[in-house]
């Protein structure tokens, strides 16, 4: 499961997704959507939600992220947030996108401990089902470890990768 904090419009809210092959549970202010991917787009994704009462959503998304700021295009409307990254060392600092999220194997390592990244980097390339997945830096830091080499498979929630947030 990868929990973040948003902030939006100078409200800031805890979010948890968890996906696990093309299910995607999404958590905010205490209430869970399941939907479903429907199609993985290269402009983006839709998605399909069941309503309680056996109604179904579609929800086309494209983003688009500059460091902690997100751009979301949600169904033609813009909503602008920020993505608020954990400060200072140790675990508190570590993201769990820095893991695989869902069975994959490592397709090829892009970084080598003690490299300089910056946000938004290319560190792990995975694959899993003929799609290439990337693990990307979640803020600018130091490569410290990698728990994995090209080839391995590797289960989702397995950490892969660490990184020391640049201060």
């Amino acid at each position: 499961m990868t929990e973040f904090i948003l902030r939006q419009h100078d409200v800031e809210k805890t979010v948890q997704a968890r996906r696990q092959g093309d299910k995607i549970e999404i958590t905010l202010d205490g209430e869970t959507a399941v939907f479903q991917l429907i199609a993985d787009m290269s402009d983006g994704i839709l998605l399909e939600r069941t309503l309680p009462n056996g109604a179904r959503q579609q929800w086309r998304l494209v983003g688009h992220k500059d460091g902690t700021q997100r751009n979301l295009w949600l169904n033609g409307r813009t909503h602008q947030y920020e993505r608020v990254l954990p400060r200072g060392g140790g675990a508190a600092s570590q993201d769990v996108s820095l893991s695989a999220t869902i069975p994959a194997v490592v397709a090829d390592i892009l970084v080598s401990v003690g490299d300089q990244v910056a946000d938004g980097d290319k560190l792990i390339l995975l694959e899993s089902m003929k799609m290439i997945i990337p693990i990307q830096a979640p803020y600018s830091g130091t490569v410290t470890a990698l728990h994995c080499a090209k080839g391995d498979s590797v289960q989702a929630g397995i950490p892969l990768i660490e990184l020391d947030e640049a201060q």
